[in-house]
């Protein structure tokens, strides 16, 4: 096997004795001596004449096995994924958030909001593009979207009636600053088992800062009132706290801390936020190629904020102490996501599903493979959902020249578009940062759950219903051995692995 580092696998430190080893052919981790690691950051060529031994007996029993390359030639993005329509309903937005990309909420063309006449073109659009799972996932968005509630409670209606029609399934997602609760809206809410997502970035001084009303008001406190209103509608209904990091006072784990100690919120998602950088105005002309080596300077629109990994780090060292028998928490979606792909052996087809199984239909009747793009109509699909070209959106990982050489492309999955489109003005040139962020994200994903133990690593994950990283599609990667008996007398190489009866144990506990 010629496996390279930074390609094939990554050592991650642990501490002074210990380190990890990343494959990324499977997802497995191994816990190695940090010596072993050291030498190994060289090559594979470096291990010892007993080193090479384990590892030809771990080979033998199938635990170093490429899985991906065979199934990803034989993947499609809706093995992975259900139908996602992203349902833009107004332009309309009561918030001035710093950071926002949707130029208030309108995206600087959606002027009205969404009617009746366009519900009817979405579930034409669904018989036509339903994926073989039979489910359909809506996401409310905006602007504000519950400052067209009337619309929401006649897709719901319809959504019901529709699966009485066809057998077909669907999943309610809401994406609100919840600064508004209409009258019956928590109630929906219960009734659709809805999943909540509520944009809060932390406690008052962080969150007024950050999202002011455009009166210059905060509105955090408007907004906790809701959110309780809201849990007390039902225990159905799973309540999420989108955070964005733009700055590092209050710190990223003070603010987790918060949200956390009011007990509302069943998961968080936690984005790096991106703010313009000063003497750097967007330039699309970036090249013809749309390719952008990482490293290479860039026109830069903007930029997360330099303490973001520093945070992350900080947060994610005390992560596996949020999971308390008295706190509803169930985790960081991002963060457990990544988790069950190691733990489970998955992986990601790419990094969302936008123009494949995930589209944005606005109130103009614009139909959009990206939520965060409906204000460049360059992207606009046609009525059918099928452009002329696709192919920048569903270029497989394993296919883009830099991505294919990452040892993190089977949990990444390539890059958000949106974001590559920002930085360097094409779809598929590289956002530096946000490949940074993503590698360090991996690699303090995968120490927290050397570092947490069994109990951590064993939490039941039940995650593919719920919108993590824009629909990115998720399959099992098909590797095999994690309930066989490990192979006797290891010593350099130690599987983390999590047995049926550790998940069953601490099961139990939980409950």
């Amino acid at each position: 096997m010629n496996l390279l580092h930074e390609r094939d696998y990554k050592v991650i430190s642990l501490d002074a004795a210990r380190s990890l080893l990343f494959l990324t052919g499977n997802h497995r981790v191994f816990e190695i001596n940090a010596d072993l690691g050291d030498r190994l950051t060289e090559g594979i060529d470096s291990m010892t004449p007993g080193e090479w031994e384990e590892w030809r007996t771990l080979e033998a029993a199938g635990y170093l096995r490429n899985v991906h390359t065979p199934l990803l030639s034989r993947s499609r993005y809706a093995d992975g994924a259900n139908l996602a329509i992203n349902v833009n309903l107004t332009g309309s937005c009561n918030l001035a958030c710093t950071y926002c990309f949707a130029d208030g909420g309108d995206y600087g063309r959606i002027r009205n909001a969404m009617d009746s006449h366009t519900v009817a073109f979405i579930f034409d659009f669904i018989r036509d593009h339903v994926t073989e799972s039979g489910v359909v996932r809506f996401e409310f968005f905006g602007g504000e979207p519950l400052l067209n509630f009337a619309r929401i409670q006649e897709i719901y209606a319809h959504a019901r009636e529709f699966t009485e029609e066809t057998g077909i399934r669907f999943l309610h997602r809401i994406s609100t600053n919840l600064t508004v609760l209409p009258p019956g809206a928590p109630d929906l809410f219960r009734s659709g088992n809805f999943v909540v997502s509520v944009s809060i970035d932390g406690g008052s001084t962080t969150h007024d800062r950050n999202r002011p009303t455009k009166g210059g008001q905060g509105s955090f406190a408007n907004i906790l009132g809701n959110c309780f209103r809201v849990r007390a509608a039902g225990e159905n209904i799973t309540l999420v706290a989108r955070m964005t990091v733009v700055s590092e006072q209050p710190s990223l784990i003070e603010n987790v801390q918060e949200l956390w100690s009011y007990d509302l919120f069943d998961y968080f998602q936690i984005y790096p936020g991106v703010t313009p950088a000063s003497g750097s105005p967007f330039s699309s002309s970036c090249g013809s190629t749309g390719l952008v080596q990482l490293g290479e300077p860039q026109p830069r629109a903007a930029t997360m904020n330099s303490s973001f990994l520093r945070q992350l780090s900080e947060l994610l060292n005390e992560y596996p102490r949020l999971f308390q028998p008295g706190n509803r928490f169930r985790g960081v979606l991002e963060y457990e996501r990544i988790a069950e792909m190691a733990l489970a052996g998955k992986m990601a087809l790419a990094f969302c599903s936008a123009g494949s199984t995930y589209y944005t239909v606005s109130p103009d009747d614009s139909v959009m493979p990206c939520h965060r793009l409906v204000g460049h109509p360059e992207f606009q699909l046609n009525r059918s959902g099928a452009p002329a070209d696709l192919g920048d959106w569903t270029l497989p990982v394993d296919n883009h020249p830099v991505c294919s050489t990452c040892w993190a492309r089977y949990v990444c999955g390539g890059g958000c578009r949106q974001e590559n489109f920002v930085a360097t003005g094409t779809l598929r040139g590289l956002n530096e940062e946000t490949c940074t962020y993503q590698r360090k994200l991996v690699e303090g994903v995968v120490r927290t759950m050397a570092q947490a133990g069994n109990d951590y690593r064993a939490i039941p994950r039940q995650l593919d219903d719920l919108f993590i990283s824009c629909g990115r599609p998720v399959v099992e990667n098909g590797r095999e051995g994690d309930e066989r008996p490990l192979p006797e007398g290891l010593q350099h190489f130690r599987p983390l692995v999590t047995t049926s009866a550790e998940k069953e144990r601490v099961l139990c506990k939980q409950n």
